[in-house]
């Protein structure tokens, strides 16, 4: 928490703190945001100043407390790590780890049980063991590790996917194009 004169501190003024926040993250690279959208900032300009000299004290209390917002990443950091499914009203997310090919689907995301997996057992086994027979939406209440984007992607969806195509980031770019065609 940071504290200022209440006549500093508005709905504008946090806004512009938040969006200017997100943006140096997101410059510097040594954290990642949860933050897909950069609030749109309606200062006054009589308090830019204001709003500029809070953020450089709230840098100033971030370094003390240990947290290096100042530096600058040498190694490439996703920026979009976080992919996403929005079918059939279906809303999943998941992450994927390069280094592993392992595809985490993480809690909150919605699972259609309504269709049948075909085709693939390690997703029908392990709906079958956290849902049982439900045939309904339901929402997963923890992290789950597949062997593969697909599995990740049928399990969630049922049916026969392709989780290279199907799990989107927040720029709707596809997995396969995120990790195997820059590549």
């Amino acid at each position: 928490m940071f504290l200022d004169v209440d006549s500093n501190i508005d709905r504008d003024v946090l806004d512009a703190l938040e969006a200017k926040a997100i943006k140096y993250v997101n410059e510097h690279g040594s954290y990642e945001t949860d933050n897909s959208v950069i609030p749109s900032t309606h200062s006054n300009p009589y308090k830019e100043e204001a709003v500029d000299n809070l953020f450089e004290r709230i840098l100033f209390r971030m370094e003390v407390l240990g947290y290096d917002l100042n530096r600058i990443e040498s190694t490439y950091v996703v920026e979009e790590s976080i992919f996403h499914t929005k079918r059939n009203g279906i809303r999943a997310q998941g992450r994927y780890d390069v280094n592993t090919g392992r595809f985490t689907v993480l809690p909150e995301s919605d699972i259609d049980l309504s269709r049948d997996v075909i085709k693939n057992q390690t997703a029908a086994i392990m709906r079958e063991q956290i849902f049982g027979n439900q045939k309904v939406k339901a929402v997963l209440n923890c992290e789950i590790e597949f062997s593969s984007p697909s599995t990740a992607a049928v399990f969630v969806l049922g049916g026969s996917q392709n989780g290279w195509t199907e799990w989107i980031n927040a720029r709707n770019q596809t997995l396969d194009f995120v990790y195997r065609q820059q590549n």
